[in-house]
């Protein structure tokens, strides 16, 4: 026959499972607003029936149940989810990178503004159309005009590469930090999964350490493109090319990883450094050595005396002089360089002029080594400004050839090549953004194409953001916990556990009916 003592049994089972659901919706309540946590749900399961023993299978009925189990708790997390907002997670954090590092930029470069390089070259041509209308040694007013404006200029490329070297110092210095701050996630990873594998070795779920591990998995992917597999007991996480963690072993990373990564921080980092930042040096570099060696076609005017030892192709010279331009002639220099040289300087007897822009390491110019010549800082006489010379008779009765002091053709041949035609690109080779174009028009290319990169950086950062954002949600809504459901969650749970104390208690006057009533019929 039927255990007295059965539907105790059943009533106590039922109080102990609706105990174990309603601690569990007290964790989810208490963690509401913990990072990284997934609700947990606790699985109620019928418990085994038993049969009743016998030689025969008797006609009562069979398999009498035995109450409510609490199976198991778990908690609820899409996988196939969590892949979606890694890899947005990873996308957005490459481009949030990159569009701060162009907004630095920007800031370096500072254009418009009066202290641009736009503007310090516009200072300097205009120096020199003032030059070309007050060449002579009397007042040198003029000329120390053009020597600050052309420091200045060089102080602007030096302090612009100066900027930009510093800015690519500081992105090295970031990916070292990103890189070890992505080894202390692994290690902490592959900690979390020795304790989760002891843990669930034991029959139980790890739950909690599950959702600290997933959350440090959240936190790598900012950092690079992140792949976690797990099949069985097997757990392996990839970061960029490189299996990170295997199972309880962890490998660390090194900057030689950077590289290879596709997203994330680290290769954010790597891009703005590379790509970015090297990128407008390298156009700055163009800039300045064009500026003073790059090639450009200028028309000396008729008249121009010649330096010894020049000779223009196919030029008329004068019958009489023959250094002397018969007519307007097109010529090819090496920049303003090139042209400063064919000028003449105050010195007697005539002199030419020298390199104007020299480097400071003796290699070619470059915005960050750019200087405006010793011997023209030293003394203003050594500006080339004049194209004539004239034969001057010395008290001795000798002849001498002396610079035309009042003529200021070659100042204004230097202050025209604001309007003149650089080759920034010879060879098609040095990644120049466009090739033949005037100086103000190069930079104007150089500043839209920065304009453009930040807009674009700035678009996918605010696409980014919508899709990261989207893709949470959609992980949030079956794993975030809701207040409200958790409460009635309580009620229910509540509920059933009183049901079940409502069974312990009626078993309980049955049975006070049984032990103290029997037998006492008649009395």
């Amino acid at each position: 026959m039927r255990s007295t003592f059965h539907l105790l049994e059943i009533g106590k089972r039922g109080l102990i499972a609706q105990q174990a659901a309603i601690n569990t919706a007290g964790h989810n309540v208490t963690n509401a607003n913990t990072p990284g946590y997934s609700r947990q749900t606790t699985r109620l399961v019928a418990a085994n029936p038993i049969a009743f023993p016998g030689m025969q299978r008797s006609q009562a009925a069979g398999q009498l149940g035995m109450g409510v189990e609490a199976d198991s708790i778990r908690r609820v997390r899409d996988f196939l989810l969590d892949i979606e907002y890694r890899n947005q997670n990873t996308n957005l954090s490459t481009w949030s990178v990159q569009q701060e590092t162009l907004s630095n930029i920007e800031g370096i470069f500072n254009e418009p503004s009066d202290s641009s390089l736009s503007a310090s070259i516009a200072e300097f041509w205009t120096a020199w159309q003032t030059l070309s209308k007050n060449p002579s040694d009397t007042d040198l007013s003029a000329r120390m005009a053009v020597q600050q404006k052309a420091i200045a200029l060089t102080e602007t490329f030096n302090h612009i590469y100066s900027q930009l070297d510093t800015l690519s110092n500081n992105l090295t210095s970031r990916i070292d930090t990103k890189v070890a701050e992505a080894n202390n996630y692994i290690d902490q990873v592959a900690e979390l999964t020795q304790s989760i594998k002891r843990i669930e070795g034991l029959g139980d779920n790890a739950n909690d350490m599950r959702d600290k591990r997933d959350l440090l998995i959240d936190q790598l992917s900012l950092l690079g493109n992140v792949n976690v597999t797990e099949t069985g007991d097997v757990y392996q996480v990839t970061f960029g090319n490189q299996v990170v963690v295997d199972d309880m072993t962890s490998t660390p990373i090194t900057n030689a990883i950077a590289g290879t990564l596709t997203g994330g921080e680290i290769a954010g980092y790597v891009t703005s450094r590379d790509v970015h930042v090297q990128g407008y040096i390298t156009q700055l570099n163009i800039m300045a050595n064009t500026l003073a060696t790059g090639k450009v076609e200028v028309t000396l005017p008729a008249g121009t005396i010649l330096p010894p030892g020049v000779n223009i192709p196919n030029a008329v010279m004068d019958a009489n002089n023959p250094r002397k331009l018969a007519e307007d002639t097109k010529h090819t220099v090496d920049g303003l360089n090139g042209l400063h040289k064919l000028g003449y300087t105050l010195n007697e007897p005539a002199t030419t002029g020298s390199d104007f822009f020299v480097s400071a390491n003796g290699g070619p110019i470059t915005a960050g080594n750019m200087r405006l010549s010793q011997n023209i800082q030293s003394d203003l006489k050594n500006i080339g400004a004049s194209l004539r010379t004239e034969m001057k008779t010395n008290p001795d009765g000798t002849t001498s050839e002396v610079v035309l002091k009042g003529n200021g053709g070659m100042a204004l041949l230097i202050a025209g090549l604001s309007e003149r035609t650089f080759s920034f690109n010879p060879n098609n080779s040095n990644g120049a953004v466009t090739d033949i174009t005037n100086f103000e028009g190069y930079l104007q290319s150089v500043i839209s194409k920065l304009g453009t990169d930040s807009s674009n950086a700035i678009k996918m950062v605010e696409n980014g953001t919508l899709l990261v954002e989207h893709a949470d949600t959609l992980r949030l809504s079956i794993s975030s916990v809701s207040l409200d459901e958790e409460m009635s969650d309580l009620i229910r749970f509540q509920h059933a556990y009183s049901a079940s104390s409502r069974v312990v208690t009626t078993i309980d006057e049955m049975l006070d009916k049984l032990i103290n009533g029997t037998g006492i019929v008649g009395r």
